[in-house]
């Protein structure tokens, strides 16, 4: 097949235009800067362009057959870490009260990570232009990765990730991801929204599990981004989650 994928140069966009070439597909990579993507394969080209602008996503999408969307923001965690260290050593070089000191240790990191994870619509936005493009284009197949915790999954990730991770890190991003599954749930493309739990680096395990009951109100759960790879790859051919929004989990 000759593959689309949007978030080439991320986590898991990386190992999907990785794992798709090994199956022989030819893949079209999107990123806004090549230059991270450094895999060179013959069936491998990359293409320069801006999820945001619709004439980028309409010329990328001519003579595809399917179209894998790995978008996604990121917390700049070198700044937060950055930001951590100077409170740490303000708080023990300046005479400080003990409330003030309170709020240099631990206030300012915490208002540091609101401010610079504050509501964007980047993935929802790009996501619409992605929709319109397949629909305008006649291409039909379509696997974007979400997330647990997103829509009718809301407590499928464990309590700590909803109660802490969630609020303090992760509102807007995934106020985003909302918006962006009702985007591709309202469309008229042969969709699959794959929602993996806690990402890691890990290698690929090919186990799994997967569907609607994935996830747990309590235990906390993981799965690499290999394995998210791997059964996205998988619903470009097949039928069982098609127009549905399966869990992903060891």
């Amino acid at each position: 097949m000759k593959l689309l994928v949007f978030g080439a140069s991320g986590g898991t966009g990386s190992r999907l235009v990785a794992q798709a070439l090994q199956q022989g597909h030819v893949v079209t990579a999107f990123a806004r800067d090549p230059a991270k993507i450094r895999l060179r394969h013959d069936n491998l080209r990359v293409v320069t362009g801006d999820v945001l602008d619709r004439a980028s996503v309409d010329a990328a999408m001519v003579g595809q057959d399917g179209v894998l969307c790995a978008l996604g923001t990121r917390l700049p965690i070198r700044i937060v870490l950055a930001v951590v260290v100077v409170c740490q050593v303000v708080t023990r070089m300046v005479a400080l009260s003990r409330p003030m000191a309170l709020f240099v240790e631990v206030g300012l990191p915490i208002l540091a990570i609101l401010f610079l994870s504050r509501r964007t619509t980047i993935v929802s936005d790009g996501t619409r232009n992605i929709v319109q493009a397949m629909e305008r284009a006649g291409i039909k197949r379509f696997v974007c990765e979400s997330s647990l915790g997103v829509g009718d999954s809301k407590w499928k990730m464990g309590a700590i990730h909803k109660l802490v991770a969630v609020p303090l890190f992760l509102r807007n991003v995934f106020a985003d991801k909302e918006v962006q599954e009702h985007i591709i749930e309202r469309s008229t493309l042969d969709w699959v929204i794959v929602r993996p739990t806690a990402l890691t680096n890990g290698a690929r395990r090919n186990a799994y599990r997967a569907g609607p009951e994935v996830g747990s109100r309590f235990v906390p759960s993981r799965i690499s981004r290999s394995d998210v790879a791997s059964f996205m790859l998988e619903q470009l051919t097949a039928g069982e989650y098609l127009r549905k929004t399966p869990g992903l989990a060891y």
